[in-house]
Order: structure tokens, then C-alpha cells, then sequence
């Protein structure tokens, strides 16, 4: 059987295809996170009457607002600090917490798997300060803080990280070891980028033979002569099969929630079209085929590609074409269209497509 396009645009030339933007360029680093640490810090305090590390924790909720920058709040519980001089009278004890914010500047590094980050920020602790077990003074110190860290991606979803902190506090220095992770949410649904769908192409009958013909010509410079070319305006650099149609239509707008095959409602209108040029021509097979780009682990975007595609396909179904004449079929990233390496080629290759086949005997 011979793969052939049927003119779908046509169908399609009056719904919105531009609808969503790129992920990565509008909403790819738009996603808000939660995190928690065990923290590993020492306290040199008021002239080193307190000199000692403790065992505590961290927990911390961020944004992250574009590629270069996020923002994070987070309560630090650092635990008791103390100090046991030779004399037990002595004995001096410090219990430290409290609140930061801060502002994260990320490193231009081009790798799905690592972020690396420096931050600065403001601080605001409760400090108890015990002498021989008694509470003789407590304070709110509070001041500037710096750090800088490392984001190891697991997953869309869920990530390592471990960073190190230092609190300027007046009669001490605090610093912090942080090692945890952070989980995910938020992002915007995925979009594929705002590319114009192909203009309108009619399928004609072939036309008559005329005898003597003295040139042939191949008016719309496809490679194949206007003689056999069922679709004589396919547009300039389009792939074609023998008949001079398009084998492949990318149905540039139809997006789905973040990080699931559920359509938006977007979808539902560009479908709507589809559907009803289909049922104009019950005589070709459709696969539909689901397409991710490199970002996150090979099994996982091959499963949700397949189930995006089955989404479609149901879709189709439920509009009134045919099972028989429907199929789904996920690439994951293994057809890239453009370079996984830029933001620009990856929405390019976060796609479905429509793949066209006249029915046996047609």
C-alpha cells in the first residue's frame, strides 16, 4: 500500500494551530518545587564560648521562574549546639531556628540531568542561649545569607540535591551542609511550538492523458510531473510519496496536561476537524503516532508517547470514525524531527502526527 496524505488542512485551515507555546521556552522552567533535607552544620558563636556541630533538618518550597533564576522559602531546624568546658558549671547551650528566603541564579550548563545554582538571600532565626541549663538570654538574629548547590534530576518530577550555606550572624558564623530532595508540581501543560500548519492542499483525479503532450510540467517543484500528482500544491521542501501528496501531517497545537495523556481543550477543537475530514474519506488507514523529546528517562517517555497516541485515537473513535480504520503507535524520543540539544528543536519534537495509507484494493 501506498502511503498518501489526505487534505486535512482544509479542514483545520480555520482553527486556532497556533494555540500553546514551546514548554521550554514559556513554562519548561515554570514549576514550583518541595523539598527536605538533613542538615549537617556548625556554629562558632560569641568569641567561641560555643563551638560545635549539630544534626537537624530543612524543609523548603521554591519556584523556579524562568532558565536563569527561582525563589525559595524555607525553615531551618538546626537543633542544640553546646559547649562543655571542664567545669560543668560552665556549660553553655545554644537551640537555633527559624526562616530564610532567598533568590537562586543557575549556572548556564546545557544538561537535562544537572543544575547548578548560587543563592543569596535574608534570614530571620530564634536563638535561645542556655548557661548551667538555665535560659539566660534569647534573640531573633537575622541577616544576609549565601550558598551554592547541586540539583541531580531523577525525573520530571523528583530530584537530589545538596548544597552549602553560610548565615552571617553578629556574634557568630553558622554554616550548613544540605542533603535531600524535592519534588515537582505545577508546570504547564506541554505545547507544541508555534509552527503554521501547511497551506490547504486539494486531492484532484488524476488528469487525462493528453496525447502528444510536449512538456510535462512540475508546477509546484515536488519532483513529481503534474500528470500524476493527485496534490499539485503541496508546499516548497515537503516530503512526498509517488502520487506527490504529503506522507505525513503533524497536528501542531494539540497538547496535553503536564506529564499525562489527558487532552486540553484546545485539542478537542483541532480534533473536531480532523475527525470531520475523515469521515469525508473512510477509503485510508490512520496511524496516529506520539512523539516526546530527550528530556527524562527513554522507557518512561516510549510509555506516555504510546498512551498520548491512544488518546488521540479514542478521541477519533468517540467523534465517529472507525476503529478499523484508526491505529496508535509511540516513538517516544527515536524519530527526533529537529536537534534535542536546543530548546527550540525539543518542542519541535514533542509532536503527534497523523501517517496516511490507502486501504487494500483502493
Amino acid at each position: 500500500m501506498k502511503r498518501f496524505l489526505i487534505p486535512l488542512a482544509l479542514g483545520l485551515a480555520s482553527t486556532p494551530l497556533m494555540a500553546g507555546t514551546s514548554l521550554l521556552d514559556a513554562n519548561e522552567y515554570s514549576v514550583w518545587n518541595a523539598g527536605v533535607a538533613a542538615t549537617f552544620a556548625d556554629y562558632k558563636f560569641d568569641d567561641n564560648s560555643v563551638d560545635d556541630s549539630t544534626v537537624g533538618f530543612k524543609l523548603y518550597g521554591g519556584y523556579r521562574i524562568n532558565k536563569w533564576f527561582g525563589l525559595e522559602a524555607a525553615y531551618h531546624s538546626f537543633g542544640d549546639f553546646s559547649e562543655a568546658p571542664p567545669l560543668p558549671a560552665a556549660s553553655v547551650d545554644v537551640r537555633l531556628d527559624g526562616y530564610s528566603g532567598s533568590v537562586l541564579l543557575y549556572a548556564p550548563i546545557n544538561s537535562d540531568e544537572v543544575d547548578v545554582y548560587a543563592k543569596a538571600g535574608y534570614y530571620n532565626f530564634d536563638q535561645e542561649l542556655e548557661r548551667n541549663n538555665i535560659v539566660t538570654a534569647s534573640n531573633s538574629p537575622d541577616g544576609l545569607l549565601l550558598g551554592a548547590g547541586l540539583i541531580v534530576n531523577i525525573s520530571k518530577q523528583f530530584a537530589f540535591r545538596a548544597e552549602g550555606e553560610w548565615f552571617d550572624i553578629d556574634d557568630g558564623d553558622l554554616w550548613a551542609i544540605n542533603l535531600g530532595a524535592e519534588y515537582r508540581f505545577g508546570r504547564a501543560p506541554e505545547a507544541a511550538a508555534p509552527v503554521a500548519v501547511a497551506a490547504p492542499v486539494a486531492v484532484v483525479a488524476p488528469p487525462a492523458a493528453v496525447a502528444a503532450a510536449p512538456v510535462v510540467k512540475d508546477s509546484d517543484g515536488d519532483g513529481v510531473k503534474d500528470d500524476i500528482d493527485e496534490c499539485p500544491d503541496t508546499p516548497a521542501g515537503a516530503k512526498v510519496d509517488a502520487r506527490g501528496c504529503e506522507e505525513q501531517l503533524i497536528l501542531r497545537g494539540v497538547t496535553f496536561d503536564f506529564d499525562s495523556a489527558k487532552l486540553t481543550p484546545d485539542s478537542l477543537t483541532i480534533l473536531d476537524s480532523v475527525a470531520t475530514t475523515l469521515t469525508r474519506r473512510p477509503n485510508f488507514n490512520v496511524e496516529v503516532r506520539g512523539h516526546t523529546d530527550s528530556h527524562g528517562a527513554d522507557d518512561y517517555n516510549l510509555t506516555l508517547s504510546q498512551q498520548r497516541a491512544e488518546a488521540v485515537r479514542d478521541y477519533l473513535i468517540e467523534r465517529g470514525i472507525p476503529a478499523t480504520q484508526l491505529t496508535a503507535a509511540g516513538f517516544g524520543e527515536a524519530d527526533p524531527i529537529a536537534d534535542n540539544g536546543t530548546e527550540e528543536g525539543r518542542a519541535l519534537n514533542r509532536r503527534v502526527s497523523l501517517e496516511f495509507s490507502t486501504q487494500a484494493g483502493q
